[in-house]
């Protein structure tokens, strides 16, 4: 429960003598508030489902809560198992975080027990709880008298905030891999790179080639230190962003402070290709960055990771474009439209990672970056595939070779 303090709201379990001030609490809303939406016949139907009988039968059976302030009643909620029932406030104190006080304490208690949060959505409420992340999963109508007919949608929410000091097996995992290496984790953790370069497959290749760097530690796949900066280090990246997201866990928690990913993307509207992008973050189409708790539709690289690695790439003449990017779970269905949505968003280029690796890394605390360089681009029968092109082939040294030497 929330403690009392001073001119702050405070959340309570409503008794039976809050009933006279809940009930007139809930009817003022709707005369003042819902008549702006409903119709007459809406209005009368929430006025009578929300009569002092039923309010009453709530409290007596514990359900319903009370924000006060210096006395006043000014919000309240009904919390009926997973399902969040009769919240209203006070006209003259929306839009003052009430609402959010109330549903920040009914969500914290329904995932005690429940895997998501309901809630029957007013038309006044909708964007409230869409700004929260429920998502509209039924549509009803129910036939009110005049020939009317209430319309409301049934909502969900079933992400929430994630404490990452909770969901700490990665860490749990590699000590345990390394110790039976015969490896002191914490002696690693100490001699770990500080920056990792997850290459893609043939750009893994191309830097082996180069005979630069001592295969040391096997975690999160082979990482290889380069010999003339033992804080730096390359591994091959895994494919996809679950896969990039997984190994992101096992680097960052082997020690890894940086992570940037350099791989090849499909060009988009300005981008040709053998062009260099550097990604300021990533148009999210996937589903790994949700269950990392983050739904906005653009996962940022870290900006100050990005800012000192375009420096230096302008410092080894590499030239490039810096913006936001499309990470997809689906590399062989990019559809017309979507591909449209996403050149309108301003998208540069189109790869499958970028948002697994920026989602894990900065749940983590850690920073991750991804310059890609444009093996192929069009859609269809247009589709044009730069492997084997000069500009292409160009590109991979310059940018491998960047890497090498910084």
């Amino acid at each position: 429960m929330i403690q009392e303090q001073k001119n702050v709201p405070i959340i309570i379990k409503a008794e039976a003598e809050l009933l006279s001030s809940v009930y007139s609490l809930v009817h003022r809303t709707i005369e003042e508030v819902y008549a702006k939406y409903y119709t007459y016949e809406a209005v009368r139907f929430f006025s009578e489902l929300h009569s002092e009988e039923n309010i009453l039968k709530d409290i007596l059976d514990g359900k319903v809560y009370a924000v006060t302030l210096e006395q006043e009643v000014i919000g309240t909620g009904t919390l009926d198992g997973d399902h969040i029932k009769r919240l209203f406030v006070l006209p003259k104190f929306q839009g003052q975080g009430i609402g959010t006080l109330i549903m920040d304490f009914f969500e914290s208690e329904i995932i005690k027990g429940y895997g998501a949060a309901w809630v029957d959505s007013s038309l006044p409420a909708g964007k409230f709880y869409s700004d929260r992340g429920y998502a509209a999963k039924e549509y009803k109508e129910y036939k009110l008298e005049n020939d009317k007919v209430l319309a409301y949608e049934i909502m969900c929410r079933n992400n929430f905030p994630i404490d990452p000091d909770e969901y700490n097996a990665p860490s749990q995992l590699v000590k345990r891999e390394v110790e039976l290496q015969g490896i002191d984790f914490d002696e690693m953790r100490e001699k770990f790179p500080k920056r990792v370069y997850l290459l893609a497959d043939s750009l893994y290749d191309t830097m082996l080639a180069k005979n630069i760097g001592t295969l040391i530690w096997h975690v999160g796949g082979d990482v290889y230190v380069m010999d003339h900066d033992n804080k730096v280090g390359f591994v091959k990246g895994e494919m996809c962003s679950p896969g990039i997201a997984t190994q992101a866990e096992d680097l960052i928690a082997a020690g890894a402070k940086e992570l940037i990913h350099v791989g090849f993307a499909g060009g988009r509207a300005g981008t040709r290709i053998g062009d260099v992008v550097i990604t300021d973050g990533a148009f999210n189409d996937t589903a790994v960055a949700g269950l990392y708790g983050y739904n906005g539709e653009i996962v940022e690289s870290s900006k100050t990771l990005t800012d000192s690695f375009c420096k230096e790439m302008e410092a080894k003449g590499i030239a490039y474009h810096r913006g936001c990017h499309w990470t997809t779970d689906a590399g062989y269905v990019e559809t017309n439209w979507r591909i449209k949505y996403f050149e309108d968003k301003g998208a540069l280029c189109v790869e499958m990672e970028g948002a697994g690796l920026f989602a894990a890394a900065a749940f983590r605390s850690c920073h991750a970056a991804g310059i890609y360089i444009i093996s192929d681009s069009g859609v269809g029968d247009d589709w044009e595939l730069g492997w084997g092109e000069k500009a292409l082939e160009t590109s991979v040294s310059k940018v491998i070779d960047a890497i090498a030497d910084i």
